[in-house]
């Protein structure tokens, strides 16, 4: 109850929803350059240090230098979002370097962010996401429990862990996931970066980013549809026994067996 007690201090309302922030930080930096770096035409840079409110609010941060047709520009952008039926991660991050034969132009971007979060109730998440990427640009994002599970020293591996990295081509992933996130303290770590820079082709623009939504299932739904029936009970059957790291397995203990049937029965609705 300490998370949400600092928090009613702070805000005066909790955000809605079973999970509650308790910490959150991070940083981001921008620069842009018109010229050399040693004796720019412009020169742009800032940094945000950031805390949960910042955070939970969104952070945008960007550099921007414009000299005739040549510019340069960063911008970066996070946020979690936390809603009654779920939450919001994303992590965005680009810019463009475009220079002539007199200035050249460079921009970078990078941002660390980090939210530690109470869930007070066991939690089954369909989480749709994507991943794009281009230039030279790298994007990732882990979602993990805290502590440890099977005694000392052996912590929680993540349920998501997800990011990419681009040279010259872009890269577009999408997907989703299902997963149980049990009652506890869990954190949401993202990181994005990216150089721009037209002193080497195919690099004067570039990006990061990433979006996971997540929408609250019932805890006996396998396949994440919202709804508990005969094809979750199916799915619990055909993977029954040891089965790490499964859709099945909703009591994320490593097994499918009589709990995860019993879940399926509780939650039943068609």
């Amino acid at each position: 109850m300490i998370g949400p007690l600092l928090l009613t201090a702070t805000f005066g309302v909790l955000p809605p929803g079973p999970l509650q922030p308790t910490l959150g930080n991070g940083s981001t930096y921008v620069i842009s350059i018109l010229g050399s770096s040693s004796d720019p035409v412009c020169l742009e840079m800032n940094t945000i240090n950031f805390e949960l409110p910042e955070f939970l609010d969104g952070i945008h941060d960007e550099a921007i230098c414009i000299d005739g047709t040549t510019d340069s520009l960063s911008i970066a952008e996070t946020r979690v979002e936390l809603q009654e039926d779920g939450f919001i991660a994303k992590i965005n991050g680009w810019g463009e370097a475009v220079g002539n034969d007199i200035h050249a132009a460079f921009s970078r971007h990078d941002i660390y962010a980090s939210m530690e979060l109470a869930a007070e109730e066991d939690l089954r998440v369909h989480v749709s996401w994507f991943v794009f990427a281009a230039g030279l640009g790298t994007v990732n994002i882990e979602i993990k429990r805290l502590g440890d599970i099977g005694g000392p020293y052996e912590p929680s591996p993540p349920i998501i862990n997800r990011g990419g990295t681009s040279y010259i081509e872009p890269i577009s992933l999408y997907g989703f996931d299902v997963v149980t996130m049990p009652a506890g303290r869990w954190r949401i770590y993202m990181y994005s970066t990216h150089q721009a820079m037209d002193t080497k082709e195919g690099f004067s623009h570039s990006f990061a980013r990433t979006t996971h939504t997540a929408t609250y299932v019932p805890l006996g739904d396998v396949d994440g549809n919202g709804e508990v029936n005969i094809i979750d009970l199916l799915a619990v059957l055909a993977d029954w026994g040891e089965c790490g790291n499964c859709q099945s397995d909703l009591d994320a203990d490593g097994q499918v067996e009589i709990e995860d049937l019993l879940q399926i029965l509780a939650d039943w609705t068609s």
